[in-house]
């Protein structure tokens, strides 16, 4: 298993790099070795610049060339990413989110870098307890994972608690998790969205999908087959609606072409 940790504070001993380096040496402890790290702070990664480039024939990736050239083809080999980032300002650090919305050349959905055979941690640390901040911050993620397909493990650190290297019980809640994931592999990809391109490893991850999918597409079968409208509240119970109704809809014995 390749693992990739991505560490968006500028702090080298701060908060959110001593958590995912407790997080690699339980994956350490588990014998895993080929681990790539970068700070976002020092291999930085500009804005998106909107243009599209790296969705067109021949997808060579994206034209901007800045940190992000280095780190993308860690990111394409990784099986487990890891993405440590501070909360400012009730969201993400500008470097991580630079990042991610730089993330738009992985969306080639090609069987080998296929998002949805990833899996995603990521470290928050944030210094006031504010629902509109730390778990605005974690429901992106959630919902970027749940339209691709990746799995998801979150780890939070409330700063005003004190500092995470001062923490033993956090920093073995970071450990510990390194050490369960340490034999965890990507997932075959058995589903196919009949309305893009996308696969998946099961009629749950393709229900998900479908339920944080915005295109028009996606929001039109929403329409025609789920009993209302998707809501921070319903999400669940949607998705579980979903799945049903994937499943009346699958053709016998169909797979991913």
């Amino acid at each position: 298993m390749k693992t990739l940790v991505l560490k968006a504070s500028p702090r080298k001993d701060g908060n959110t790099a001593t958590l995912a380096d407790a997080f690699v040496l339980g994956l350490q402890d588990a014998g895993q070795q080929e681990i790539v790290g970068f700070s976002l702070d020092e291999t930085p990664v500009g804005p998106c610049r909107g243009c599209n480039s790296c969705l067109r024939p021949p997808h060579t990736g994206c034209v901007i060339q800045d940190g992000f050239q280095e780190i993308a083809p860690a990111f394409r080999a990784a099986d487990l990413v890891v993405f440590a980032t501070p909360i400012y300002w009730w969201h993400v650090c500008a470097q991580m989110k630079a990042f991610v919305d730089r993330m738009h050349p992985f969306l080639i959905y090609d069987a080998h870098h296929n998002l949805a055979k990833k899996r995603l941690v990521l470290i928050l640390s944030y210094i006031a307890e504010d629902p509109y901040g730390v778990d605005l911050a974690a429901r992106m993620f959630e919902s970027i994972t749940q339209w691709c397909g990746m799995e998801l493990d979150v780890i939070r650190h409330h700063a005003a608690r004190g500092r995470a290297a001062d923490l033993p019980e956090k920093l073995e809640e970071a450990r510990s998790l390194g050490r369960s994931l340490a034999t965890w592999r990507p997932r075959l990809l058995e589903e196919a969205c009949a309305l893009c391109r996308m696969q998946f490893p099961s009629i749950e991850a393709l229900a998900a999908h479908h339920i944080m999918a915005a295109d028009e597409d996606h929001r039109q079968w929403k329409r025609d087959h789920l009993s209302a409208v998707h809501t921070l509240e319903n999400t669940s119970a949607l998705t579980q609606e979903a799945a049903r109704v994937l499943r009346t809809l699958k053709p016998t014995g169909s797979r991913p072409s």
